[in-house]
């Protein structure tokens, strides 16, 4: 249930933005990305990479627009989970990354609890 369709389409508009913009920034720089995961020890990292742009992209334009959101924001909450925890570990960062690993973290947790509250209300009659 949203009181206010408006601002319910404004915010999937700018959630949605966020994973369709980094989908695009990794198409432009996938070799560069491809090796970021390699680093971390992420296995077939390039599928890894073109699977990652799959969700990105896709589950980012899907919320932007409207189309099928609720399973959408499922798939993204669900990859966002993995890639927090693949990119995130502020529990093994060095003392000087600690506080921007663990504030990266706890952005995506926010996101992830925003995208399961999109999950939860969208009733496919908000576009």
């Amino acid at each position: 249930m949203q009181t206010s369709p408006t601002l319910y389409r404004i915010g999937r508009v700018l959630l949605g933005s966020l994973f369709f913009i980094s989908g695009i920034l990794k198409i432009t720089a996938f070799s560069g990305v491809v090796g970021y995961m390699t680093s971390l020890g992420v296995p077939l990292a390039t599928f890894a990479v073109a699977a990652t742009i799959v969700v990105e992209f896709g589950g980012g334009l899907a919320i932007m627009s409207g189309w099928n959101v609720r399973p959408i924001a499922i798939v993204v909450a669900l990859f966002t989970v993995a890639a927090t925890l693949t990119a995130h570990r502020f529990w093994e960062a060095d003392p000087a990354n600690v506080q921007n690993q663990l504030n990266n973290f706890l952005k995506n947790i926010s996101i992830i609890g925003a995208l399961l509250m999109l999950a939860a209300t969208d009733d496919g009659k908000s576009k």
